[in-house]
């Protein structure tokens, strides 16, 4: 077959159709710069589109941390930081993106998710410390209690917070 049979009818590169044809590249290339400049820009599109699919795509499994446009934790605009689910947290089953301060408490605890009507306090009320030792489960009606005992910025300790947690279980008056 000849050269211009492997330009029209192939995706070959121009250095493979010289070895098909079992000729230079220089003969191929001379017979190349004959075509319009319009065809031969958008047979290389096609050509180096083709050559970059599937398995051939450099970025074929690059995902997580690997990935060059990975941005890391999020902000949900609240304050909050938000992270990709990982597979084995099972809780806000229509979001791709977890709190990080419940994955946090899932991962120490080992449960893959918050159970409903729960959730995670932070102690020194910054939502960006999503340090264990900053964070208390708690049922969701403590929580508010909590917060409106606290009246306003005042933080108080992981250790305060769970007495506080257990005087209120146990029914007796919590004082902060």
């Amino acid at each position: 077959m000849d050269i211009k049979h492997y330009i029209e009818n192939t995706e070959l590169t121009l250095a493979n159709i010289a070895k098909q044809c079992g000729v230079s590249l220089k003969k191929v290339r001379n017979v190349w710069v004959t075509y319009p400049k319009a065809y031969r820009t958008a047979r290389k599109s096609g050509s180096y589109r083709s050559s970059k699919l599937g398995d051939l795509n450099p970025m074929t499994g690059v995902i997580g941390k690997d990935h060059p446009r990975y941005v890391g934790d999020v902000s949900d605009n609240k304050g909050y930081l938000q992270r990709i689910k990982p597979e084995w947290y099972t809780g806000r089953k229509r979001s791709n993106h977890v709190f990080v301060h419940q994955l946090v408490v899932s991962e120490r605890l080992g449960i893959t998710e918050i159970p409903a009507g729960w959730c995670v306090h932070h102690c020194d009320e910054n939502p960006h410390n999503n340090d264990f030792d900053n964070l208390v489960l708690m049922m969701l009606g403590e929580h508010a209690a909590l917060h409106s005992s606290l009246k306003g910025a005042e933080t108080i300790s992981k250790e305060s917070t769970l007495k506080w947690v257990e005087a209120r279980r146990a029914g007796t008056p919590a004082k902060i």
